[in-house]
């Protein structure tokens, strides 16, 4: 299990990796907005579905990726697929330190 401290470094990353994001990267990017779960008040938004966390599935098998930006782009896609405007409450995290996978759940919002 990977301490507190490698989480908030990768958060800290994506972030950044956010900000640096070029203009192309922008014009590809789906609509969907990552909110920081302190960004919104609760009566700002209603939940559309919980990604890849809400069903008995997820006990099992959950989508894993080479890298966190590659999981959180694959989230905010699934919540573009579900015409969201945004996620938040989002949570990357590597499934095996041995195998390097990852991946992201949230909450796919709609602001009202």
């Amino acid at each position: 299990m990977r301490n507190p401290t490698f989480c908030l470094i990768a958060a800290a990353l994506l972030s950044i990796a956010g900000v640096n994001a070029t203009a192309q990267d922008r014009a590809d990017a789906p609509a969907v907005r990552v909110y920081d779960a302190t960004e919104l008040a609760l009566h700002r938004y209603t939940v559309v579905k919980r990604l890849w966390a809400g069903t008995w599935r997820a006990s099992f098998w959950v989508p894993s990726y080479d890298d966190a930006p590659a999981a959180l782009k694959a989230l905010t896609d699934k919540a573009a697929d579900l015409e969201a405007d945004g996620v938040t409450n989002v949570h990357c995290v590597s499934e095996d330190a041995g195998a390097g996978g990852f991946f992201c759940y949230g909450l796919a919002i709609r602001l009202k």
